[in-house]
């Protein structure tokens, strides 16, 4: 399959999240991970919304935000709001529309006491974000309060959560992945896992089957064994429906297509796209 690159931004190290508003569709966040060899000082960040112009003239810088930390993940909801998930644990939210219009103060809210490696926001409930942290910590917040309110999950591992993905079809279930393999799904309604998965060669990433809510995938970082194990939780949390290969080295990211479920794309540190 071939592939064409339409624009770039260099000397950028950053989390990314596109816009999901139909207003601007072409617009990007991007949230400095690095300091790009600025010097030993440099601690802090930037948050910079660019308009990508796909087909057009080179990306266009819309705005950049200074922060005291660096982004260890980022989100972007269809209610407008960017949250940015900083390395000092804290939570940072924005509404873009107020930010393009000169408002820069973000609201803060401390959910956690280490690096923030996953965000997500509920696509059945925007209001609802998830965070999950470098010490296995997973909250849950509801930013249409005023402040936003978090409740924590009781600890299922004090491992590095890999990734957090909502299901696609029930509200009140979501995926949390650890580094060390564990997948627990959770019944946010009992507060309890309602099934765990374990893959000794480690998760790096997870995405439920969008319209079969009982489908997951769960992808390997490990360069011994790059595989991608398809599960169906109601045949068996043991052993997966499907194992699929094609990788030579580990898998950084997976999405499942959200209009064809047949479709599934994976990228891995063996810079392949399948």
């Amino acid at each position: 399959m071939l592939s064409t690159k339409i624009t770039q931004i260099d000397d950028k190290s950053c989390n990314i999240a596109w816009s999901p508003l139909n207003v601007n569709p072409n617009a990007i966040a991007l949230g400095t991970k690095d300091s790009g060899g600025v010097g030993f000082e440099d601690y802090g960040g930037e948050l910079d919304l660019y308009d990508f112009n796909l087909g057009g003239d080179a990306p266009k810088l819309l705005k950049t935000v200074k922060t005291t930390n660096r982004f260890g993940a980022l989100s972007w909801s269809t209610l407008g709001i960017i949250a940015g998930g900083m390395t000092d644990g804290s939570i940072l939210l924005w509404q873009s529309s107020d930010l393009l219009g000169g408002n820069e103060k973000p609201i803060s809210v401390s959910a956690h006491k280490t690096e923030i490696k996953s965000l997500a926001f509920h696509p059945l409930a925007p209001y609802k974000l998830s965070s999950g942290d470098s010490d296995g910590q997973v909250s849950i917040i509801d930013v249409s309060k005023s402040p936003p309110t978090t409740s924590v999950l009781p600890s299922s591992s004090a491992v590095e959560v890999t990734k957090i993905a909502w299901n696609t079809q029930v509200e009140h279930i979501i995926a949390v992945a650890h580094a060390d393999g564990l997948v627990a799904v959770w019944d946010l309604k009992q507060m309890k896992p309602w099934c765990q998965l374990r893959s000794p060669e480690g998760v790096s990433d997870i995405a439920w089957n969008p319209t079969q809510g009982l489908h997951l995938v769960t992808a390997s970082g490990d360069d011994r064994n790059p595989i991608i194990k398809l599960w169906d939780l109601r045949s068996s949390t043991s052993m997966p429906l499907a194992t699929l290969t094609g990788h030579s080295q580990g898998i950084l990211s997976l999405d499942w297509c959200p209009h064809d479920e047949s479709l599934l794309i994976s990228t891995g540190k063996d810079n392949r796209t399948i």
